[in-house]
């Protein structure tokens, strides 16, 4: 089954590691090394394929940062072209579980690099405004993030 991959964002999993009472919890959502693998959803995604212009995910990452104050939550990521043209710009969308809220929150500069095993690359991930205010403005809009792949 495919899933995404994905580091999110070094320096927050730092921060999160070295904060008294900082921590992250993750659900669904596997992780090896410095990625976590978010799986893909089929009931989302039921024709996924390295051609397909959407793919859903489903799991969760929570953070908390000093004595336990809330970060962000990372879940249930959708990637799908910012437009109409699959070459350009992609975005990746967020849900706030709590809120059923879905925002933009990233920026995937360019068509993804596709290799014949199945696999979409991109290297440039940045946040978006809305994106932003998820993380408490503790990142601003365009800050780079970690490389994101979804493995087929």
């Amino acid at each position: 089954m495919g899933h995404l991959d994905w580091g999110i964002k070094l320096s927050l999993l730092m921060y999160v590691a070295g904060a008294p009472g900082g921590r992250l919890e993750t659900d669904g959502v596997g992780g090896t090394g410095n990625a976590f693998h978010y799986p893909l959803d089929p009931d989302r995604t039921p024709a996924a394929s390295a051609d397909a212009t959407a793919y859903a995910f489903t799991g969760s990452v929570r953070f908390w940062g000093h004595f336990g104050s809330f970060v962000a939550d990372v879940g249930d990521p959708e990637v799908r072209p910012a437009g109409d043209d699959a070459q350009g710009d992609w975005a990746m969308s967020i849900l706030d579980r709590e809120t059923g809220v879905r925002t933009t929150a990233f920026r995937l500069a360019g068509a993804p690099d596709r290799t014949e095993e199945g696999r979409l690359a991109w290297d440039t991930v940045e946040l978006t405004e809305d994106g932003a205010q998820l993380f408490g403005g503790s990142y601003k809009a365009g800050t780079r993030f970690d490389p994101v792949a979804i493995v087929l």
